[in-house]
């Protein structure tokens, strides 16, 4: 069974909760973050799946021992 993460473009506020393994106040938290990607429609908060990858892999530290 696919992941939800890979088959939608859009996630929401819980799927990024879910994926982060943080709570959903957390993630809420995160969408007034300027540099965190999100769209609004209407009440509706969703997240560009593409973009949040992306900006999961800009905050993550990776020491210099382990890029080869």
């Amino acid at each position: 069974m696919k992941n939800k993460t890979t088959e939608s473009m859009y996630l929401t506020v819980s799927d990024v909760s879910s994926y982060l393994n943080i709570s959903k106040s957390q993630a809420y938290e995160l969408t007034h973050h300027k540099d965190f990607p999100c769209s609004r429609f209407g009440g509706a908060i969703r997240v560009p799946r593409d973009l949040f990858l992306k900006w999961v892999q800009a905050q993550t530290y990776v020491p210099a021992a382990l890029v080869a």
